[in-house]
């Protein structure tokens, strides 16, 4: 997964899911780290059809750290990605 900071948003850039039955995807935020997974702000209302996603919700100055799952049209959900962060300039 990679990331990159504008001054108004983070970009986030992860690899397609090779699994055929995965539909989307669910992008989680968090502003501490050590924060409990289950506990981190889920970003995406709608199950993201793309391998990319722009926060537009971030203040200059302020670190984020994200995650991503994946969900099949069972409504698995796939294990958390790895956790990237990113400082807003």
């Amino acid at each position: 997964m990679t990331i990159a900071a504008t001054p108004t948003e983070i970009s986030i850039f992860f690899p397609v899911n090779p699994e055929t039955d995965v539909v989307g995807y669910r992008v989680y935020r968090s502003t501490d780290p050590s924060q409990p997974k289950d506990q981190w702000g889920l970003l995406t209302n709608e199950i993201l059809k793309a391998n990319t996603f722009q926060d537009r919700s971030v203040e200059s100055g302020k670190s984020y750290h994200y995650y991503v799952t994946a969900i099949d049209r069972f409504d698995n959900v796939s294990e958390p990605s790895e956790v990237v962060n990113e400082t807003v300039p």
